[in-house]
């Protein structure tokens, strides 16, 4: 608790005990174990091409358990070398020569990281951790809200329920069909999401083999390329300079925006529909509301969700500028962005936490809303005028119109209208019409 108090980032102190397991995806430690696991699996991968010498079983287990019992002691001691010779990924390659030393394979420390650039390490890490990320978390908690939200749309698929536009009352629809809208928009981009792949590139210095293809020209290093990324779950991109690009990424961060835009627009709906008392919120037994007004429950889930969509969101729009753009073959200006990788994620993560709980303390206050449908009775005008010119009335909209644009009507004002129309008498039953009835097929609509 005392360290969370003095950390900077919300994300760490605040926040902290939220996110607890992202120190396994977006820490310095979790970035270098997982270029210390793509520089191993490099020379396994340099092995079984003949690039040296052949490995033992043996050899393999205990190169394994290099990366299977990387700790923080082992992160520090990269640090420590990186201090001195300021290059993150130098100091990886050296650490991994005092590690081969004390296992007695100094034979081999010749040919870590043997002909890379650094950014073939980086780039295979960050993608590994992006696809980890995407499997083991971001589809799981988009798959938990989905869950909610199905489960909301198909409880009140019949409830009927005002819709509005321009803030304005406009004609009815049930509160299932508004929130089944959303599971359609974003079961649309869980699809996309779930089948989405990183690219991964392994070719130099400026994306060309320059050394590898001179001085071991018995190897095909394309092909090297293509089975050594594959196995690692990616997908090869050839045409690079010494970076891969960004663009790949930028996509995945585009989807990203696009969802978190969704659950915006669901967060500040449901906020509305609370502050229009048509939902109500379940307080939690100890939970308080203000520190003045006693009587408050406040849509504090809701209101977390829509921030940290929007600070989220600022960052990968961010990502969508800076990075696709790099200097020539190479600057470094990318590598200070792509630290806030875990924030921007992060703050994604607890946007969609905050929702979930939020969705499961809401409940439908039905009295009110069929308080609201009866007191705006006027939202039939919508049927009538349609039926006046199904008939041939060429003014039937504008006749309506001016018996009812900015007035309320209730059921008796209603019912006047049909007889004054005649349409008392007529194949559809407007006398018996209302606005909780007046629902067109949204019920129908829902999981299509």
């Amino acid at each position: 608790m005392r360290q969370k108090l003095l950390n900077i980032s919300p994300l760490d102190g605040r926040y902290a005990s939220k996110l607890s397991f992202f120190k396994d995806f977006f820490s310095e430690s979790a970035l270098f174990k997982k270029r210390i696991f793509v520089e191993i699996e490099y020379l396994k991968q340099l092995s079984s091409f003949g690039v040296i010498r052949k490995l033992s079983q043996k050899e393999i287990v205990v190169l394994d358990q290099i990366v299977s019992n990387f700790d923080l002691n082992d992160a520090l001691r990269i640090k420590e070398i990186e201090e001195k010779i300021n290059h993150d990924i130098k100091a990886v390659e050296y650490f991994l020569r005092e590690k081969f030393n004390r296992k007695k394979l100094e034979d081999l420390t010749a040919f870590i990281h043997l002909g890379l650039t650094s950014e073939d390490i980086n780039n295979l890490a960050y993608g590994l951790i992006f696809k980890d990320l995407k499997k083991n978390v971001l589809e799981k908690e988009l798959e938990k809200v989905l869950v909610s939200l199905k489960e909301l749309a198909d409880r009140y698929k019949k409830m009927p329920f005002l819709a509005r536009s321009h803030g304005q009352p406009a004609v009815p629809t049930t509160f299932g069909k508004e929130i089944a809208n959303f599971v359609h928009r974003l079961q649309k981009q869980q699809k996309r999401l779930n089948v989405f792949k990183f690219e991964g590139k392994l070719n130099g210095a400026v994306g060309n083999y320059n050394a590898l293809s001179l001085i071991f020209r018995q190897i095909d290093w394309i092909k090297f390329s293509r089975v050594f990324i594959g196995q690692l779950g990616l997908v090869p991109n050839f045409n690079t300079t010494q970076i891969l690009p960004y663009d790949n990424w930028v996509e995945f961060f585009q989807k990203l925006i696009l969802i978190n835009n969704i659950f915006l627009g669901l967060s500040r709906d449901i906020w509305t529909y609370i502050m229009l008392e048509e939902l109500r919120l379940i307080a939690g037994k100890n939970q308080v509301g203000s520190s003045t007004m006693p009587q408050k429950v406040n849509p504090i889930d809701f209101e977390n969700a829509e921030g940290n969509l929007e600070v989220a969101n600022s960052y990968f729009q961010l990502y969508e500028r800076k990075l696709p753009i790099s200097r020539l073959q190479r600057d470094l200006s990318d590598s200070t962005v792509r630290r806030t990788f875990g924030v921007a994620l992060g703050h994604t993560v607890l946007a969609w936490n905050s929702l979930q709980q939020g969705l499961g303390k809401i409940a439908l206050d039905e009295e009110k809303i069929k308080e609201n449908l009866n007191h705006h009775w006027e939202v039939l005008a919508e049927a009538i005028q349609v039926y006046l010119r199904s008939t041939g009335e060429v003014r039937g909209y504008e006749k309506i119109k001016k018996i009812t644009q900015g007035k309320k009507m209730t059921r008796e004002n209603y019912l006047s209208l049909i007889k004054e129309l005649r349409l008392d008498k007529t194949e559809i039953d407007f006398i018996n019409l209302s606005p909780e009835k007046y629902v067109g097929l949204a019920d129908k609509l829902i999981g299509l």
